[in-house]
């Protein structure tokens, strides 16, 4: 069939490449090779992940499906991230882009993934099954708030992490792992997540040369989207030290699970703002629910209950908070609340609360202390 769905492979990495550039670069030049590299590679593993459609011999249409891992505490979802959404200009409004959605929408619940994230505009989304919703944090720090609230010199310094220093990748690397919440990151490829969107990775050093964290910053420097210190203290030292080095101040973009930096950085900066963190759609609500209502308690006690939810399509699930333990399973119960996906992806994962978003029926009120769920994805993990 000439219009046939399929999959890239390595020998389509050139007119791959120089088709999603084309696209996407009509606003500002785009080189996916070098924005995305742990993504975009002359393999067939890599170009794999991007099905399309060819038209008299040439790529029309892409979607990217790439296959990611999630760690929630003890629990690792798998997560298909959609990217590279592209139709040549000439063939938009021919329907391929919803036939290639369509395509990995079900391709992802054919193989068993817990749930996907996107980017990209709301509505356009939604028709596929997905919602804007999450939560992330971000923090904005002066010179000037720190001027007033911290006596002496900052104690940390940087140095470049390069992608042949070994010892400090592997640091890196164990640093990131000790977070309860992040994505699996293959360790071989680690430099490369660190800098994708064309970021740029530091180690932060002490006084004595022993790297304490790294972060990942924006090439001016005022954007830092990933930052992970051996402790809250050290954390918060980076970003102190960090934010010192320019004029304008510095935002960071924190992962809401970065209890005690949010904590300490809070009583200092100048803003704070909660936003969604992408488009997301759930297919193993119980799996997917069950991991972050876990990793919520580890935030601190919860009132104890149980409160029974319905989603449309998926059926009934009871949500229950009893000491330590919390559990999440299916139930053909009656619920004290139902609705479409859309509506319980925003009323459970924010990133309003509950009560912002639905007006919650008595029964369901426990909902508002215990959500929104920390439904997160990092700025260097996306696709």
């Amino acid at each position: 069939m000439n219009d046939a769905i399929i999959q890239l492979k390595a020998a389509d990495f050139d007119e791959g490449l120089d088709f999603l550039n084309l696209v996407f670069s009509g606003h500002a030049p785009t080189d996916f090779a070098k924005l995305l590299p742990v993504l975009y590679r002359p393999t067939d593993e890599h170009l794999g992940c991007n099905f399309a459609i060819r038209q008299q011999g040439r790529i029309r249409a892409v979607v990217g499906l790439f296959p990611l891992e999630w760690q929630v505490g003890p629990t690792r979802l798998r997560v298909a991230g959609i990217g590279g959404v592209s139709t040549h200009p000439n063939y938009r409004n021919s329907n391929l882009m919803k036939r290639l959605m369509q395509h990995c929408v079900a391709q992802m619940q054919a193989q068993g993934y817990h749930l996907s994230w996107l980017g990209g505009q709301r509505q356009r989304y939604l028709y596929y099954g997905y919602e804007r919703c999450g939560v992330g944090v971000s923090l904005s720090l002066s010179r000037s708030n720190l001027k007033h609230c911290f006596s002496g010199e900052p104690a940390l310094r940087f140095e470049p992490l390069a992608a042949d220093d070994q010892a400090r990748l592997a640091r890196a690397r164990e640093l990131h792992d000790a977070q309860p919440s992040r994505a699996g990151r293959v360790p071989a490829d680690f430099h490369l997540y660190l800098v994708s969107w064309q970021h740029r990775p530091f180690a932060a050093l002490d006084a004595s040369g022993r790297m304490v964290g790294y972060l990942v910053a924006n090439a001016k420097g005022d954007t830092v989207a990933e930052l992970v210190g051996e402790s809250d203290e050290i954390a918060v030292e980076m970003a102190r030290s960090w934010a010192v080095r320019g004029d304008q101040g510095i935002n960071l973009d924190l992962n809401p699970g970065a209890l005690g930096l949010i904590r300490w950085l809070s009583q200092y900066c100048e803003g704070v703002n909660t936003h969604a963190t992408g488009n997301w759609q759930i297919f193993a609500w119980e799996e997917v629910l069950g991991a972050l209502l876990q990793l919520r308690r580890t935030a601190g006690p919860l009132p104890a209950g149980r409160v029974v939810v319905g989603i449309e399509g998926y059926g009934g699930l009871a949500l229950e908070v009893e000491g330590e333990q919390t559990r999440v399973t299916r139930t053909d119960e009656q619920p004290v609340f139902a609705g479409e996906a859309a509506l319980m992806l925003r009323l459970l994962c924010g990133p309003l609360p509950p009560s912002q978003v639905v007006a919650l029926p008595p029964a369901a009120a426990l909902l508002e202390a215990w959500c929104p769920l920390p439904l997160y994805w990092a700025r260097q993990d996306g696709v």
